[in-house]
């Protein structure tokens, strides 16, 4: 088993688990860092090459140089999966890291084995996206802490806030370490989401998870993208929110584990 810690073209990865084995790749939500996948990682080192990535501005990766967009994001996972030479890969993406998932298969099926899509969407109606220009907006002006009550609030349920203050500390460290520009662009990156009217041209193994309590990116809406996706599965994770593999990890691991060695 290797463990190599990596910064190509500014950004950072770490690689882990069983050269040779199918690659595993590993894309987190935004705010956050590739460790929120530890669990995950943890588990799949054990039987798959797996690689995981800070998104630009996130953890040790690099500001990008301009501003974000979907294709930016398409261009830095092909440069994480061509640099590890062990394609194509299980994409596994939580919230935006669906989202990058999504545009990812559409642009790059070469490079794909099967897609794992988490607490994730595939567009909005006009008026979520006015409300997400808006957040940028206020975490722009006001600072990481304008947003975090509320982030909290929708990523973990409620009965979890209350029992693991351990995990609520450390998002809240993070978050509150993030830069306000960084987190804005990538808000503004994602008011202009829609896939919806492609994924029926995807024909990879797909697997969409999303809490049962999740109002972020709600279980009609992994549904939509299961409906859409020819083939998909659905799995809904119950007394869950945004953040499954945080709240749910042993679940989420059980559900991976069964449908990447079914593919």
């Amino acid at each position: 088993m290797t463990q190599v810690l990596t910064q190509q073209s500014g950004v950072h990865s770490i690689r882990t688990g069983q050269r040779g084995a199918p690659l595993v790749v590993l894309i987190h939500a935004v705010g956050v860092d590739l460790t929120y996948w530890g669990d995950q990682i943890e588990m799949l080192q054990a039987s798959y090459d797996v690689v995981a990535y800070d998104l630009p501005g996130h953890g040790g990766s690099a500001k990008p140089a301009k501003g974000f967009g979907f294709a930016d994001a398409v261009a830095t996972l092909t440069q994480v999966i061509t640099n590890a030479a062990a394609g194509p890969a299980h994409i596994i993406g939580l919230s935006v890291g669906g989202m990058i998932a999504q545009n990812f298969a559409l642009a790059r099926p070469d490079l794909v084995r099967s897609l794992v899509l988490v607490d994730t969407i595939s567009t909005f109606p006009d008026a979520v996206r006015t409300a997400l220009q808006d957040r940028a907006r206020l975490t722009r002006t006001e600072g990481m802490g304008a947003i975090l009550k509320q982030t909290i609030e929708r990523w973990f349920t409620a009965d979890f806030i209350k029992r693991r203050p351990d995990v609520i500390d450390r998002t809240t460290k993070t978050l509150l370490a993030d830069d306000p520009e960084i987190h804005a662009g990538m808000w503004e990156m994602i008011a202009t989401l829609d896939t919806a009217p492609r994924l029926a041209s995807l024909n990879k193994p797909t697997l969409v998870v999303v809490g049962e309590h999740d109002p972020t990116t709600p279980v009609a809406a992994a549904r939509a993208i299961a409906e859409r996706i020819p083939g998909a599965v659905l799995h809904i994770l119950p007394d869950a929110s945004h953040m499954a593999p945080l709240e749910k990890p042993s679940q989420v691991n059980d559900i991976l584990q069964g449908f990447l060695a079914a593919h």
